[in-house]
């Protein structure tokens, strides 16, 4: 299964080596997020796990940015989501 492979959130972190929305690259303020939670049964694999600074990690859990889903495109990952009620792909 694609994206099924659990990730090691350091590892996840170091590699990324920004927030995915804002760029901040202090190490201390990333965060994993995932993008499915864990009490609805997602895990932190490759497809459901997104490197965030702290500050857009509140904003996620308050809904100001409203991840739909990530997916694997021929261009490499996409993520669906709206942010101030514009909605994007990036």
């Amino acid at each position: 299964m694609l994206g099924k492979k659990l990730v090691n959130k350091k590892n996840l972190k170091k590699i990324a080596h920004k927030c995915f929305f804002c760029e901040v690259n202090d190490y201390a303020l990333l965060d994993v997020h995932r993008i499915i939670p864990g009490e609805n049964g997602g895990d932190y694999s490759e497809i459901n796990s997104l490197v965030v600074c702290s500050n857009c990690h509140r904003r996620i859990h308050d809904g100001q940015i409203k991840i739909d889903r990530r997916y694997q495109s021929t261009s490499g990952w996409v993520l669906h989501y709206w942010e101030c009620e514009e909605e994007k792909w990036l």
